[in-house]
């Protein structure tokens, strides 16, 4: 049975796993270039960016001011769709966890949305 995607096109977990560690070095490019160019970010179900801009706008702040690394604790898939539970952390800023939902569409991050961060104690 075939996948219907190209061998070209990423899967859906290895397109979230480039995005997750291009995060982690804070590749900019290379993390933007994982998402499409009309890509959603919500954060417990309230937009928080749309588009690809908006995404390099949040993130180049984020970058430049508060590098964190991101732990994946666990993964799933189903369809399009890839859950990480999330653990962030960095010098300076409380660890903290997510629930991080991504949709990925022909290999590119269309949709992520961040549920539930909690600061851990």
């Amino acid at each position: 049975m075939s996948s219907g995607r190209s061998p070209e096109t990423p899967s859906p977990e290895e397109a979230v796993e480039r995005q997750f560690d291009a995060y982690n070095r804070q590749a900019l490019e290379e993390f933007l270039a994982c998402y499409a160019d009309s890509a959603e970010l919500l954060v417990d179900g309230v937009t928080a960016a749309s588009g690809k801009e908006a995404l390099r706008e949040i993130y180049a702040r984020q970058f430049a001011e508060t590098p964190v690394e991101a732990t994946s604790l666990a993964r799933l898939r189903q369809g399009e769709w890839v859950a990480d539970h999330e653990r962030i952390e960095g010098p300076g800023v409380p660890p903290s966890s997510v629930l991080a939902l991504y949709r990925v569409r022909d290999g590119l991050i269309d949709q992520v949305q961040f549920l539930g961060q909690q600061v851990e104690a």
